[in-house]
């Protein structure tokens, strides 16, 4: 009886493994067509800049970045804090908190400020793209507008696209700057050092090297939130509940796909430099 019960349970584990391998094979396969047909779009707007919808362009700019400027900032200073104070903590008992300032610097301005930004505006911009046109879909919107022969790709997908990549770089450093003085605030209070010191050992450490590794970052981030968002918005189902599930699951395929190639690009740019 052990024995069948065990056998049952392999099985029925087998089972699972095979079926969640599919549906990732389908998602990568979609998401495969969905990059194909969105840069035939992207290439047909490079061809013909004046036929994209900068109006629209701009009001997604103004929604992704301006409004999110708060969160931003804030969550960047807070990190700048938090990781000062666990700088000093530790690197305190060996004697050498001297090196805060360059940890601070460097961590934030190469991974954290990028890293976090890129998360924030994958919850708060992708998951909204994904709602959007999910209800799109849903009240048969996009549908008319294959019907009439307007190309969705050029006139809902690409605007959002090139919004986010206009406007996460700046984004990424108003991050930088505010990890950098929430640093400075622990460090100057904490250590004998004064803001005038912090800022030139900052401006020392930081080369242009890592500020261009976090808007190259930021860049691609940028590129993956739009992406995921608009195509899990057209994968959506036609009802509530299945523009609810393509929004939730925008959040968790742009948080992972942001994860791993931020380690991609962090191994590519340590080789190189």
């Amino acid at each position: 009886m052990q024995r069948n019960r065990s056998i049952r349970s392999f099985r029925a584990l087998c089972l699972q493994i095979a079926d969640s391998s599919i549906i990732i094979w389908r998602e990568v396969i979609g998401f495969g067509q969905f990059l194909r047909g969105l840069s035939h779009s992207a290439m047909h707007s490079l061809r013909h800049p004046s036929q994209i919808k900068w109006r629209t362009a701009f009001y997604y700019m103004d929604s992704c970045g301006a409004d999110a400027m708060p969160i931003i900032g804030l969550l960047g200073l807070l990190i700048g804090v938090i990781l000062a104070f666990q700088a000093i903590v530790q690197l305190s008992r060996f004697g050498v908190d001297s090196f805060v300032v360059n940890l601070v610097g460097t961590i934030i301005s190469t991974e954290l400020a990028p890293l976090v930004t890129a998360v924030v505006l994958a919850g708060r911009t992708g998951s909204s793209f994904a709602s959007e046109l999910g209800l799109m879909k849903s009240r048969e919107e996009l549908d008319a507008m294959t019907t009439l022969g307007f190309d969705v790709g050029r006139f809902e997908l690409i605007p959002k696209v090139l919004a986010l990549i206009f406007v996460m770089p700046g984004l990424t450093i108003i991050s930088d700057v505010c990890g950098i003085v929430g640093g400075m605030i622990i460090v100057c209070s904490m250590l004998d050092t004064s803001i005038a010191e912090y800022l030139g050992k900052t401006f020392e450490v930081i080369q242009p090297i890592d500020l261009a590794q976090g808007l190259v970052k930021s860049v691609v981030f940028a590129g993956i939130v739009a992406s995921v968002g608009c195509w899990k918005g057209l994968s959506a189902e036609r009802d509530a509940q299945g523009v609810g599930k393509a929004t939730t699951s925008s959040v968790v395929t742009s948080i992972f796909l942001i994860v791993v190639t931020d380690a991609a690009m962090t191994a590519i740019f340590s080789f190189i430099s």
